[in-house]
């Protein structure tokens, strides 16, 4: 009998409506397998150059230290904290989510004293709430906000909470992991000192690199700090020896995923930045108007709702992930569950980079009238898609 290690690895193709991964682009894939360089390569070096530059058009920065850490998004997290934060600083973190929550626990290990307020899932965190809390805590060091939380579908006015952050002299830090790309993020313009992100969401690449900038302001700090960065493989005062002109070894980068990374970014540049936003907008203002057609209830609140991920309630008397499985298994889409509140609750379906298609929009949704008729969930066959149909028809129009 052959082991299935044996064989040849041929994994199924399934539709990613999840939080992430999203669809990889076959011009992405292709870029994978090209050779391989070394890190140390002057070829590859132009490679590292180009990434940068098309990620500052991204972020709309020209901080320097914009580079992809050799992480997922939560390797990012770890790198603003361990590299703004040291012992007994004290650090402010606004939750409105599962991604809020996990960014305190990192800061308190990275050994910040620890403040939290806390807003209602599904909620924006508010700025004048934000002044409030502040006031409370003089001198701290940073205050860490998600701009998406993709445990809720929300997203929060980062302008407005930078501002407030900026009036009580601390540094703002910004997890855009599913807004980057997907919605506007003026790093410069909105005065964010550290952003980070990853490149399995909007960026529509495979999951591996995590995208972050630092503001002068921010590596001014990193590089006055007075105790070493705990952490070797996220220092970014030896990171950006790497990346700048010295080229001084740090790590092995992983080649492929960097070209991956480039020709995302490089597809991300011919279809436009702004083109690309309202592409997000508008498949996910028909995902919503389908969503309600099918009586499912929107756990965003109305005006803080997030384009590349959006929650819905699971009907009572539904069973959550035997419609996911259902899904899954016999119409080969993916979609993810909730998380912390709403785990149990809550369907998350993402339409990021290359899963932000209307096509994906209406198998979803017919799938869905499908399988919730047959667990005794009344539908009227076709309602979702007619208001999805609509709502992308008319969208340019309103």
């Amino acid at each position: 009998m052959t082991s299935s290690y044996m064989t040849e690895l041929q994994p199924p193709q399934k539709v990613l409506l999840g939080p992430g991964p999203s669809t990889v682009h076959p011009r992405v894939l292709a870029a994978m397998a090209t050779p391989v360089m070394g890190h140390l390569d002057p070829a590859f070096f132009q490679v590292m150059d180009d990434v940068c530059e098309m990620l500052r058009q991204v972020y709309h920065t020209n901080n320097k230290m914009t580079v992809p850490i050799s992480s997922t998004g939560t390797g990012a997290m770890e790198t603003a904290c361990a590299n703004v934060i040291e012992r007994g600083d004290g650090v402010l973190i606004a939750r409105n989510g599962y991604f809020g929550i996990r960014l305190g626990d990192i800061a308190e290990r990275c050994g910040a004293t620890v403040h939290l307020m806390d807003t209602p899932w599904g909620k924006p965190v508010d700025p004048n709430m934000l002044r409030d809390e502040l006031k409370k805590h003089p001198g701290l060091k940073a205050v860490g906000v998600v701009h998406a939380e993709t445990s809720t579908g929300v997203i929060s006015e980062v302008k407005e909470l930078v501002d407030v952050i900026h009036e009580a002299g601390a540094l703002a830090i910004v997890d855009a992991v599913t807004s980057l790309g997907g919605h506007d993020v003026r790093m410069d313009d909105w005065g964010i000192d550290v952003c980070y992100s990853a490149t399995q969401k909007c960026l529509g690449a495979p999951p591996g690199l995590a995208p972050i900038s630092l503001s002068e302001a921010a590596m001014d700090v990193v590089v006055k700090r007075e105790s070493k960065v705990q952490s070797f493989y996220f220092n970014l005062k030896d990171l950006e020896s790497y990346w700048n002109q010295t080229r001084a070894y740090h790590h092995t980068s992983p080649i492929n995923m960097t070209y991956a990374l480039r020709e995302s970014l490089r597809m991300m540049m011919e279809e436009g930045l702004e083109n690309r936003i309202q592409r997000h907008a508008k498949v996910a203002a028909g995902l919503r108007a389908g969503v309600e057609a099918l009586g499912l209830k929107l756990l965003a609140e109305d005006g803080a709702r997030l384009n590349p991920l959006t929650t819905m309630s699971v009907p009572d008397g539904i069973e959550d992930a035997k419609v996911r499985r259902t899904l899954l298994n016999e119409y080969d889409i993916e979609i993810g569950g909730g998380l912390g509140e709403f785990a149990g609750k809550a369907w998350r379906v993402g339409l990021m980079g290359e899963s932000a298609r209307e096509r994906n929009v209406f198998a979803l949704l017919s799938a869905l009238e499908t399988i919730l008729s047959k667990e005794g969930y009344e539908v009227a066959f076709g309602a979702s898609l007619s208001a999805a149909q609509r709502a992308i028809a008319t969208f340019d129009k309103d």
